[in-house]
């Protein structure tokens, strides 16, 4: 590769790692080119990119960014997973297509500012939806609002049994 489109790819790679918010490596040796494109088509369906990236390439456009947390895993062939919005569905897509096929390896990653590694980030594949999430959420503070207005509508419902108590009393007497 001569050194001017070296520099161009860099400087797109360097812009890419800045505007992720996390990502994930993956070691692909041994896939055919079918399991590759099944695998690209399945996270393009997720939003999220996977680009084959030449290690020392990585490694100089890393600097500066979130990725540089993970620099010592850039040995060995790898794939970078770019995650710009939603990561646990990207960890889900992952998830089941290594069961599928055991020559895709997870490595590394960052969320955030947090390092994963291999095991982590299969453990985010079991996380719910950030939408199931806010269902479970939404559930719970229209349990605990209906839970309160009973709670205060048995106080006020014995308070006019007490008063019917006392009238009915003062009418009898």
């Amino acid at each position: 590769m001569e050194r001017a489109k070296k520099k161009t790819v860099v400087a797109e790679l360097g812009e890419k790692l800045k505007r992720m918010n996390s990502m994930f490596l993956a070691e692909y040796s041994g896939l055919n080119v079918a399991q590759i494109t099944r695998l690209r088509k399945e996270l393009r369906n997720v939003d999220v990119e996977f680009s084959v990236v030449k290690n020392s390439l990585l490694k100089i456009a890393s600097g500066g960014t979130k990725a540089e947390a993970i620099r010592d895993k850039f040995i060995g062939p790898n794939a970078i997973v770019c995650i710009y919005k939603d990561p646990i569905s990207a960890a889900k897509v992952l998830a089941g297509l290594a069961k599928d096929m055991p020559l895709l390896k997870l490595k590394a990653g960052f969320l955030g500012t947090q390092t994963l590694n291999a095991e982590e980030i299969l453990k985010l594949a079991t996380v719910p939806s950030k939408e199931i999430l806010i269902a479970r959420l939404m559930g719970l503070l229209q349990g605990t609002t209906q839970r309160l207005l009973y709670v205060l509508s048995g106080n006020v419902s014995k308070l006019m049994m007490t008063l019917n108590a006392i009238k009915m009393q003062k009418e009898q007497a």
